[in-house]
């Protein structure tokens, strides 16, 4: 079996978001907005920001420090942000120094737990998405500079930028209104980058067409089992893509976690009569031999590679960027692997859940007790005109990149054939890291490497709704722990079930009520209600 580098890369870089929590106090004294004052009309609302030329440099050999993980690519290249060219030529033109602490992906939330602890801040800080008790906390207990008041003064295009997109103008805010640090902002929303994948060469030597309903989909994947020997036709990962997008749940309104319900109230979606439905089905398919019979012991982020390029399963969930990867790995020439939208019960019904449209990206924080804030602020900013936005996103024009007769960046072969690197780790090491320093990102850029056929997906997995599927919300300490108390055995209990439900060892009809029951017994109510206030806060943006 032929394996790559750049599977690997991709696979590390999708699984490193997730939390953890940190606690202490500090005395940061008067804030620079007492200091400076609010950029604010007379009315006392903010004036629209405008955007305005950097004048640089911004200063002349000037050192700021930054703690920050080291992108997964970037790390088989460098061991410093310093050696990376990108960094190089932005030191270059502003004439700031950024001296780096640099954290290992897999050590990031333990150096960021010991950073706080210590609360030895640098004066800008990758992460503060980690801090448990939320990003309003971050400001009152003295750690995150609250950079409500300073924003519009010191970073107007940053400002422009956020205010161009209603969605980036929400989710750039906490839920009291205030701006705790600086998010990456799209040049245009990403659209859903997981969904589900099929096998068409396998649709078209079955005579098949695009399955639509459950019912087709039955068909589709008992040929996939007894004409192409498949012996998981349908892949499935409760803890991973599935768990994100719905998989097949979603033909039904349902995912395993929070979600929204007909009449845009919060539910738990194992706690629901259309979970019943879902695992009914997959109890059906089961017996029939049409999932993977080792699907309880799936808990990957992605369907298991060697069982998509070897021909054991037909139809998993994936991202948008792997289609290419396992074609090319597999010895079957004919493999052609496209998106498809999840099944509905009748051909007509709409889809209401799906992997999310994001307008914003990683976050770069200030320290409260930094000296050097104004400097920081003006620094990042520049990353949000449209000459930093390109250096970070393309490089240096003649390098990296070309203009086309349109005036659009073109890579170079110095990213795209890079005889020594992927497209992934040359981006990586010759550009701006993904989810490393916020900026106006350019998430496009990544479809240089990417067939036109995949980068179909988009369009394909859009065609769902996305509205019974939850944006990301802020909860307080207090919700944080009680709601985890509670979740934590409901959770467990949950997939313990609803894997004896799938595989038969539990009787669907004889069982259920008990399986409510017992959820209602653990204080599903309590966390449901934790979880709309959330929600309601979000809405209140």
């Amino acid at each position: 079996m032929r394996t790559s580098k750049k599977f690997l890369a991709l696979l590390l870089a999708a699984m490193m978001t997730a939390s953890l929590a940190a606690c202490n106090s500090g005395d940061s004294g008067s804030t620079p907005a007492e200091e400076s004052g609010s950029a604010s009309t007379e009315s006392g609302e903010s004036a629209p920001a405008e955007p305005t030329e950097v004048q640089l440099p911004l200063a002349d050999g000037e050192s700021l420090s930054y703690f920050i993980s080291l992108d997964a690519n970037a790390s088989i290249v460098v061991t410093d942000y310093n050696d990376n060219e990108f960094f190089q030529a932005l030191e270059e033109r502003t004439g700031v120094h950024i001296e780096w602490q640099m954290s290992s992906a897999a050590d990031t939330l333990t150096n960021f737990n010991l950073m706080i602890a210590s609360n030895q801040l640098p004066d800008m800080f990758y992460g503060s998405q980690y801090y448990s008790d939320g990003l309003d906390a971050g400001i009152d207990d003295g750690y995150f500079m609250d950079l409500t008041d300073l924003i519009p003064e010191y970073m107007p295009n940053y400002e422009a930028r956020r205010q161009a997109d209603p969605q980036a103008m929400i989710d750039t805010v906490t839920d009291s209104g205030r701006m705790a640090a600086v998010y990456a902002v799209y040049t245009e929303p990403q659209g859903p980058w997981l969904g589900m994948q099929v096998r068409q060469d396998w649709l078209d030597k079955c005579g098949l067409d695009t399955p639509v309903t459950f019912d087709d989909w039955e068909e589709m994947l008992t040929a996939f089992k007894d004409q192409m020997g498949a012996t998981a036709a349908q892949s499935i990962t409760f803890n991973g893509t599935d768990a994100m997008t719905g998989g097949l749940a979603a033909g039904y309104g349902a995912i395993g976690t929070w979600q929204l319900d007909e009449t845009g109230k919060v539910v738990y979606g194992p706690y629901t009569e259309n979970w019943r439905k879902y695992v009914t089905k997959l109890n059906d398919w089961f017996e029939k031999g049409l999932i993977d019979p080792d699907f309880m012991s799936q808990n990957a982020f992605m369907v298991d590679m060697t069982s998509v390029i070897t021909g054991k399963t037909g139809a998993w969930t994936s991202m948008y960027t792997m289609p290419s990867l396992y074609e090319s790995s597999s010895e079957d020439p004919d493999m052609n692997i496209v998106p498809i939208t999840p099944p509905v019960e009748n051909e007509g019904d709409e889809l209401h859940i799906r992997y999310r449209d994001t307008a914003v990206g990683i976050t770069t924080a200030i320290s409260a007790t930094s000296d050097n804030w104004e400097l920081a602020l003006r620094w990042l900013d520049y990353l949000y005109t449209d000459e930093g936005a390109m250096l970070a996103n393309y490089g240096v024009e003649g390098d990296t990149y070309t203009l086309d007769d349109a005036g659009n960046p073109v890579f170079t072969d110095k990213i795209l054939a890079n005889p020594d690197f992927s497209f992934s780790q040359a981006q990586g090491s010759f550009l701006m890291p993904p989810s490393s320093v916020a900026c106006y990102y350019d998430w496009t850029r990544e479809l240089a490497s990417v067939p036109e056929k995949d980068v179909a997906s988009y369009d394909v997995w859009s065609s769902a709704g996305q509205d019974w599927t939850l944006p990301t919300l802020s909860l307080t300490q207090d919700e944080s722990v009680d709601r985890a108390a509670i979740m934590g055995d409901v959770e467990t209990y949950v997939q313990e079930k609803t894997t004896q439900m799938i595989t038969g060892v539990l009787d669907i009809e004889t069982e259920w009520d008990t399986y409510i029951s017992d959820i209602e017994s653990m204080g599903i109510a309590d966390a449901t209600a934790i979880t709309q206030a959330a929600y309601d806060r979000y809405l209140q943006r």
